[in-house]
C-alpha cells in the first residue's frame, strides 16, 4: 500500500469512518511496515488525548497554504489529488490536518512523524540462526529468539524506552516509574514499568502470544485504544491477527510448570555481573554438564562480567582468559582451572 492510500485510510479509522474492508487492509498494511507502525502509534495517541480539540479555521486555512506550497515545489508528483478523492475524504483530511498544525506547533511532528532518518534513532539487534542477549543501558535485558529483529531508541532509558520487535523476544524490564517501557509487536502496544515477560510475534503465525512471569503489563490494541488489557502473573494473551471483531484478545491461566516451557529457549543464554568464579563455576557446570574444580582460593574470589549464549566451554573459558590469566585443562567431563 502506497503511503497515499494508507493516510487516507487512517484518517478514515481516526475519524470512525473506515469500512471494515479498509480496516483490515490498514492492519495488513501497519504490521508489515514499520513507518505507518510509527504514524499510526503517534497519531492514536494523540487523538486519544486531544478528542475533543477544535482547530480554529485559520490554522486550517495556513495548513492548506502549507499544502498548496508543497504541492508547486513537487508534491504534486507524489500525490494524485482527484475531485472524488478531494469529495470522499475532504472531512478526515481535514481533521488530519488539524493535527498536523497542533503537532507542529508542539514540536512533535519534526521529531516523530515526517522524520524520513527515523531508523537513524533506533538501533537494529537481529538473530538470524543463533538466539541471542542484550543487557540495555538502564538495565533491561533481552533475550532475542532465532529468526527474530527488535529495534531500541539510542537513548534508551533516558526520557524514552521504546521497542519494535518482529519475532520472540524475553525481557525482564528495569524498573522505572518515571519512564515506561512501550513494546510494539504487530498490531499490539505493551505498556511496561518493570517486569518479566516472553512475547512471541513471529510474522507468519496468526496469533501474537505474551506470557507474563512477574509484574503487570498492560496490552493494547493499537487499532482500537479502547481495547486494553491488564496482564496478571501466571497468565497468558493470545492476540488474533486475523480476527476483525472485538474478541482478538483472549486471556488463559497458565501453570508455573507449562509457564517455564514458555521461556525454555532462553535457558541456553548465561549472564553473569561481578560474579566470583567460585559461582560463576557452578553455573558453568549446569549449562556444559560437566564438572569443574577452580585449584587455586585465590582465583575463586576473581569476579567475572559477560555473557555465554552459543559458545563452546572451551570458548568460554578462553573469554575469561581476556579478564584473569588464568590456565586451564579439558579431560572429557572434567574442566580444570588454575593461576
Amino acid at each position: 500500500m502506497n503511503k497515499e492510500n494508507f493516510l487516507a485510510l487512517l484518517s478514515n479509522q481516526l475519524s470512525g469512518e473506515i469500512a471494515p474492508s479498509d480496516s483490515a487492509a490498514l492492519a495488513q498494511a501497519i504490521e508489515n511496515n514499520e513507518e505507518y507502525q510509527r504514524l499510526a502509534t503517534e497519531l492514536h495517541h494523540y487523538f486519544e488525548q486531544h478528542q475533543t480539540v477544535e482547530p480554529k479555521i485559520d490554522q486550517l486555512k495556513q495548513t492548506w497554504k502549507m499544502i498548496e506550497i508543497a504541492e508547486a515545489q513537487g508534491f504534486k508528483e507524489r500525490f494524485n489529488y482527484s475531485a472524488l478523492k478531494q469529495t470522499r475524504a475532504y472531512t478526515t483530511w481535514l481533521k488530519v490536518a488539524a493535527v498536523l498544525v497542533l503537532l507542529i506547533g508542539a514540536g512533535v511532528l519534526g521529531n516523530h512523524l515526517l522524520n524520513r532518518n527515523a531508523e537513524q534513532n533506533f538501533i537494529t539487534l537481529v538473530a538470524t540462526n543463533e538466539k541471542t542477549f542484550k543487557l540495555l543501558a538502564d538495565g533491561t535485558k533481552i533475550w532475542l529468539n532465532k529468526k527474530s529483529t527488535l529495534r531500541y531508541n539510542k537513548t534508551f532509558g533516558k526520557q524514552q524506552r521504546e521497542i519494535f520487535l518482529e519475532g520472540e523476544a524475553y525481557f525482564d524490564v528495569a524498573k522505572n516509574k518515571e519512564v515506561p517501557l512501550f513494546i510494539h509487536a504487530g498490531n499490539i502496544d505493551i505498556e511496561v514499568k518493570g517486569t518479566a515477560f516472553n512475547v512471541n510475534a513471529y510474522q507468519g503465525n496468526p496469533n501474537i502470544q505474551v506470557a507474563l512471569i512477574r509484574g503487570s503489563i498492560q496490552v493494547t490494541n493499537r487499532l482500537d485504544q479502547k481495547h486494553q488489557v491488564l496482564l496478571q502473573p501466571n497468565q497468558k494473551l493470545i492476540f488474533s491477527k486475523l480476527s476483525s471483531k472485538n474478541d482478538q484478545f483472549a486471556v488463559l491461566p497458565i501453570a508455573p510448570e507449562l509457564l517455564l516451557k514458555e521461556t525454555k529457549w532462553t535457558s541456553d543464554t548465561l549472564t553473569f555481573q561481578k560474579e566470583k568464579l567460585k559461582d560463576l563455576a557452578l553455573r558453568l557446570e549446569k549449562k556444559y554438564d560437566l564438572k569443574i574444580e577452580v585449584k587455586s582460593e585465590l582465583l575463586k574470589e576473581k569476579r567475572f562480567s559477560g555473557t555465554f549464549t552459543n559458545e563452546t566451554i572451551q570458548q568460554a573459558l578462553e573469554a575469561l582468559k581476556l579478564s584473569y590469566p588464568l590456565t586451564y585443562t579439558i579431560s572429557n567431563k572434567l574442566v580444570v582451572i588454575k593461576d
